[in-house]
């Protein structure tokens, strides 16, 4: 007979997964998070968790543009209000750093996916939220672009397409294709809560392929 994994062991395989995570309630409090997550963003788990995610994580208040609270804000409330993870596009989200490591802020870039947890009821109990740290893609990207500008005429396609993706406010798409950050990650359901967590069931997404919006398809087991 085949031994399924216990909510001990899903904790321990959650926290040995080979990405960024953070677990957070519906409303938004913190209340898991992986290694890899802490150690991306420079936090300790006695530090965060059973606080507000933006409580954590402000804008840096040296950077009059941050927009990341509001739009990582507006990300998680879709998923709550459609049920359906949301991909975000590439965002500029610094973070503090820890006073042993001199204090302020970091500039870093992310590439965020936020995924619903659906009880047996279909309701939203949980939130996944992942993200991959793109800042060192990012900067190569700048410096590519500075590049390209000094190299090239003021009309450059590739200069104008390169100064887009960095932006993150593209407004339209090349003919040629698209620079995309496709991901495969996790996806819970919940059975029923308890004492020591609610037992977890995993099941794989995968995103569309095409040049249109990118849509996760869900796989797997979700009885």
């Amino acid at each position: 007979m085949q031994q399924h994994p216990s909510p001990q062991d899903y904790q321990t395989i959650f926290d040995a997964a080979p990405g960024n995570y953070l677990l957070l309630s519906p409303d938004l409090t913190i209340v898991g998070v992986n290694q890899c997550y802490l150690t991306a963003t420079m936090t300790r788990r006695e530090d965060i968790v059973g606080r507000g995610l933006f409580e954590i994580f402000p804008d840096n208040p040296e950077d009059a543009n941050a927009d990341g609270v509001r739009k990582l804000r507006a990300s998680l409330e879709r998923v709550i209000a459609g049920k359906r993870p949301d991909r975000m596009p590439v965002q500029k989200y610094d973070i503090r750093r820890p006073e042993w490591e001199g204090g302020g802020f970091e500039e870093r870039y992310w590439s965020p996916l936020n995924s619903p947890v659906l009880d047996d009821r279909g309701e939203v109990s949980y939130i996944i939220h992942w993200v991959e740290d793109v800042t060192e893609f990012i900067r190569l990207k700048q410096q590519m672009m500075q590049q390209d500008l000094r190299n090239t005429k003021p009309d450059s396609t590739s200069s104008m397409i390169e100064a887009e993706v960095i932006s993150g406010r593209r407004r339209s798409r090349p003919t040629g294709g698209s620079l995309r950050l496709d991901v495969t990650t996790s996806f819970w359901r919940t059975s029923s809560p308890s004492s020591s967590g609610p037992p977890i069931r995993p099941a794989l997404p995968t995103t569309s392929t095409t040049d249109g919006p990118s849509s996760p398809t869900w796989t797997g087991n979700s009885s």
